[in-house]
Formats: C-alpha cells, sequence, structure tokens
C-alpha cells in the first residue's frame, strides 16, 4: 500500500530532513513539500492527498488549528505531528493524530509513524468496502465500525443503545463494552452512517436505536437497559410518528 503525503514545517532544515525521511520510505509518496498551512491548503485543495507530516508550532496558522479546519470541513486527513515541544502531545490526540513525533526524531522513529499510517489507511480502507457492499443479510448482523481508544471496534448495530455528542467527539453506548466508546465524529456524521431505519436523532444531543425503546411519555425516551433520554420539542413529532409506523 503506498500513501500520498505532504511535509509541513516552516523550518528549512526540519522541512529538508523530513522529506529526506519520505524519500527513504518505499510506501510514501511526497506530493508536495510546504513552510505554512496556509500553502499546504492550497495543495490540499487541489491534490489527492493520504496523510499529513505537519510541524505544530507555526506561524499564522499553527498545525492544531489547520488540522481542526480540516475537520470542521469534512475533509479529513490522517495525521502526524512533528514538534520540539512535548506538551503539544495531548492537544494532537484529541484531533485523532496517528502519530506524534518529538523532534529530533530518529528514522526509526518516522518508520512507525509510517506503519502506524499504514495500519490507520488500511483500516480505513476496509471500513469503506464494508459500507459500499453491505452484507446480504442486512438485518441484525450489520456491522459499524469506529476508531476510539487507538483501535478500530467492529459494533454490531444491534448491540449500539445510543450516541451521546460532546463537542467534537462523541460517545457510544453499546451492549458489548463496559464503558462508552468515546471517537471524533460528529453527530451529523454518526446520523448518516447508521441506517435511518433502525436509528433516530431525537434531540441535539442524542440518537438512539429505535430498537431499544422501552417507552414513552412526556417528552422522554426509556431505553430497555432503563437510560432515560430527553426528546428534543424539534424532534418530538417524527418520533412519535416514527414509532407508530414502527408499530403499524
Amino acid at each position: 500500500m503506498s500513501l500520498r503525503v505532504v511535509a509541513i514545517d516552516d523550518e528549512p532544515l526540519a522541512l529538508r530532513q523530513l522529506v529526506a525521511y519520505i524519500g527513504r520510505v518505499p510506501e510514501l509518496v511526497l506530493v508536495a513539500q510546504c513552510q505554512s498551512a496556509v500553502e499546504a491548503a492550497g495543495v490540499l485543495a487541489r491534490e489527492d492527498v493520504d496523510a499529513i507530516f505537519c510541524d505544530i508550532n507555526m506561524p499564522d496558522l499553527s498545525g492544531l488549528d489547520f488540522v481542526h479546519s480540516l475537520l470542521n470541513g469534512g475533509t479529513p486527513h490522517l495525521v502526524v505531528f512533528t514538534t520540539a515541544y512535548s506538551q503539544y502531545a495531548i492537544e494532537g490526540f484529541k484531533v485523532a493524530a496517528v502519530d506524534f513525533l518529538l523532534k529530533p526524531y530518529s528514522i526509526n522513529d518516522f518508520q512507525r509513524a509510517v506503519n502506524r499510517l499504514i495500519e490507520r489507511k488500511q483500516q480505513l480502507s476496509a471500513l469503506q468496502e464494508a459500507q459500499s457492499h453491505p452484507s446480504a443479510d442486512a438485518g441484525s448482523d450489520e456491522v459499524f465500525y469506529v476508531r476510539a481508544d487507538h483501535r478500530t471496534h467492529a459494533l454490531q448495530l444491534r448491540d449500539i443503545r445510543y450516541g451521546q455528542a460532546m463537542g467534537e467527539y462523541l460517545r457510544l453506548y453499546v451492549d458489548s463494552a463496559p464503558r462508552p466508546l468515546i471517537t471524533l465524529l460528529s453527530m451529523k456524521r454518526l446520523c448518516e452512517q447508521l441506517p435511518p431505519e433502525r436509528f433516530m436523532r431525537i434531540h441535539r444531543s442524542y440518537v438512539i436505536n429505535l430498537n431499544k425503546i422501552a417507552h414513552f411519555a412526556k417528552g422522554r425516551v426509556t431505553l430497555s437497559d432503563g437510560t432515560e433520554l430527553p426528546i428534543g420539542d424539534s424532534y418530538r413529532a417524527e418520533f412519535e410518528e416514527r414509532v407508530a409506523r414502527r408499530r403499524a
């Protein structure tokens, strides 16, 4: 598997070293080398790119802000951050960076980051393949893939109870996990990926599995595990209509 990558660093020596490392890895194809996030944004708008190696502490637009803008624009890329400042590591992983390289890093450190990029790309490819070719049994054994806890989880749709929005992240409550899975995914994207005949958004912060409803009344729904959730005023009429259709 080959990855088309962009190298971004405002320091010429650091950028030269990064480009040299990229050239030593056969799986990587260098699309462009950029000295600013603004320059890189133009490249990403024109070129097909799988991953970016991005410095964090840059003038005008920091690497973190740049990656945030990509996520908010709905065109996320695989990201490896490079920086001389270890305090940025936590912020880097908050935007779902695949890896974090602390300068000065060795070719062995770089290769480990590349291996993680390739693994993540393979997981995403498998997810896209599964979504584009659903099982012929499109029933209780359908699988939903979600990235959480540094791994990709294959969840049975029947096991998903509900999702809860929390800023840029989402909590997924599933029967097969003792704790909710926290993933970098918007509520809008979740609703687009789940089958609408089985899942419904009932509130700006909640989407539920309609098969998990125990009962509902007075603007609240109770799920089969006893969880009670609010039904938003703007969702109530559609919710009651959907439930009525399912009972018919």
